[in-house]
């Protein structure tokens, strides 16, 4: 009987992370493939760029917190005075989202492990406002891709731990799916998609290479955001190709000079650090690199 118990024990175990895995693995949004041929590539919009959607872009470029807040003020007006504009709630969805992003911009990055052991609550205020904003826009007639990945992103942010993955993770992989139904070559959700498989623990879906072909797609058909090229050259360090990852940092930098953390680990590789990518970027590793 003695020797039943631990049999038992370790049986339970792998059963409940064999749940676990269930719960957090990638799951659908797996079946979401990296289009090929000329999706690639850069396209001019059918109509000219929002100026506001154009001005969140601008003040996320700032790498500044405080940048976007005067672009939020102007969309919490406009939905004030037309709780019915839908353009206007999904905007503001997305300046929370940029904002809640920049939070951890200077930040390390490590396989499986979370940006914040507990968010700071200003990052949570964000969270909160701009899915409230979702929900608003998708209330009003907003079925759009780019909706459901922006809710997905802010979705993702609540995850800390393991118990915060197995409440959030599920919702996530719910608008990544939505998201991809409605546009496969949506590029910012190639971006999400390729976060999932370059930050995901190894023993939950942790795939460099794929991660790594989901970037190099959305940094060719988003040419004015740096990002994609930083995770791409995560990605590739991962794979201990450091001189592509050198490649990618330049060309982030060359995108964005503003981008500290691009700076930072740019000058990190050059000088041949182990874990370039961990450590959190401090104010004087960002003022030498300027």
């Amino acid at each position: 009987m003695t020797r039943v118990i631990p049999v038992l024990c370790a049986t339970t175990a792998l059963a409940g992370l064999g749940t676990v895995y269930v719960m957090l693995g990638a799951g659908a949004t797996e079946r979401i493939d990296v289009p090929k041929g000329t999706s690639a590539t850069p396209r001019a919009p059918a109509t000219p760029p929002d100026p506001i959607a154009l001005a969140i872009a601008t003040a996320r470029r700032t790498c500044d917190v405080g940048a976007i807040e005067p672009v939020l003020a102007q969309l919490r007006a406009a939905v004030a005075a037309n709780s019915s504009d839908r353009a206007a709630w999904h905007l503001l969805a997305l300046a929370h989202l940029e904002r809640a992003l920049l939070r951890s911009h200077d930040r390390g990055m490590a396989v499986g492990e979370p940006v914040f052991d507990q968010q700071p609550r200003e990052l949570l205020a964000d969270l909160d406002a701009g899915h409230a904003a979702v929900l608003r826009a998708r209330e009003l007639g907003d079925d759009s891709s780019d909706l459901f990945r922006i809710e997905a992103g802010l979705l993702s942010q609540r995850i800390v731990d393991l118990k915060t993955a197995l409440q959030w993770n599920g919702k996530v992989q719910d608008a990544l799916r939505a998201a991809g139904e409605r546009q496969t070559d949506n590029p910012h959700l190639h971006v999400a998609l390729g976060l999932r498989k370059l930050l995901a623990p190894r023993w939950l879906g942790h795939d460099a290479a794929k991660a790594l072909e989901h970037f190099e797609f959305a940094a060719k058909a988003i040419t004015d955001d740096e990002r994609p090229a930083v995770f791409a050259a995560m990605a590739a360090f991962l794979q201990k190709k450091r001189l592509q990852a050198i490649g990618w940092l330049e060309q982030a930098v060359a995108r964005n000079p503003d981008n500290r953390f691009a700076r930072v680990v740019l000058a990190r590789l050059r000088a041949g650090e182990d874990d370039p990518f961990g450590r959190h970027v401090t104010t004087a590793e960002a003022a030498a690199t300027k």
